[in-house]
């Protein structure tokens, strides 16, 4: 059952002090930033920017960014060189000396094209609409879209989807659907990947998350710290945060305990 995270600092403090490298994994929208209503004005708050620097500044920790986002549109909004970033969904990623892009995924990037230009086609009458896309995958935002209108937006984009030839596949987010393409890669393989790239297997991972797509990796790092941003729910994360400004506080925590040696208090 997943627990408050604040409950089990002491426990927490003592892994992170057996630990001789940390990996820290925190996704973006919804985690690190607010989501919008817009997707294009997304952005960290300063405080959580600051502790970012702080923490990517300490010795023993590795600090990745893995978002839906594309990789040049995430890099753009954190800002901060020398990370690693995975956008979509960890089907690119680069770093200081790593680089990686799902080859079936860079494949379908014209078929990707042709099926958003007939979506667009299909959507063009609907206002509040946004269909972005991402290269490798895409994102259709509704936020702003009618509520009448949410069953036929559903609707064009599942037939679509369905008559791609399995090429692709559609999967709900907060008030977006993602397609990706259908193939063996997820964000639970992009940490798995990252880590064995950075060759610092035993190091301890740390994965902060709040949105469906984060259970992959919830579930390939059984021995980490995985916390999901968001009240109690049905999970796989050990631990679970109530809301952004919780991720705030938990960061200034671990930044405090690593520079004085993982200390137990808050």
């Amino acid at each position: 059952m997943t627990q408050p995270l604040f409950n089990h600092l002491p426990e927490i403090a003592a892994k992170v002090e057996a630990a001789g490298d940390l990996l820290v994994f925190l996704d973006f929208d919804g985690t690190l930033a607010p989501v919008v209503s817009d997707p294009g004005m997304a952005s960290m708050p300063l405080q959580t920017l600051r502790a970012l620097t702080s923490l990517a500044a300490l010795e023993k920790v590795s600090l990745a960014i893995i978002s839906g986002r594309a990789l040049p549109d995430l890099k753009a909004r954190v800002g901060m060189p020398n990370l690693i970033y995975a956008g979509n969904h960890g089907l690119e990623i680069s770093g200081p000396g790593i680089y990686f892009i799902q080859p079936d995924a860079a494949k379908r990037v014209q078929s990707l094209g042709e099926l958003l230009r007939e979506l667009r086609s299909r959507l063009e009458h609907i206002a509040g609409v946004q269909v972005e896309n991402k290269v490798l995958s895409a994102s259709v935002h509704y936020r702003r879209a009618p509520v009448g209108k949410l069953r036929e937006i559903h609707q064009a984009i599942n037939s679509l989807v369905s008559s791609s030839g399995g090429l692709f596949q559609m999967s709900p987010g907060l008030q977006v659907y993602e397609i990706r393409p259908r193939v063996s890669w997820h964000k639970g393989k992009a940490v798995t990947w990252i880590k064995e790239a950075w060759a610092k297997r035993d190091a301890l991972a740390v994965y902060v998350g709040d949105d469906v797509t984060d259970e992959d990796a919830f579930l390939a790092l059984p021995e980490g710290i995985t916390v999901s941003v968001g009240s109690a729910q049905q999970t796989s994360a050990r631990y679970y945060l109530e809301d952004q400004g919780s991720l705030q506080q938990f960061l200034g925590w671990l930044i405090e305990s690593i520079a004085v040696g993982c200390g137990a208090g808050r």
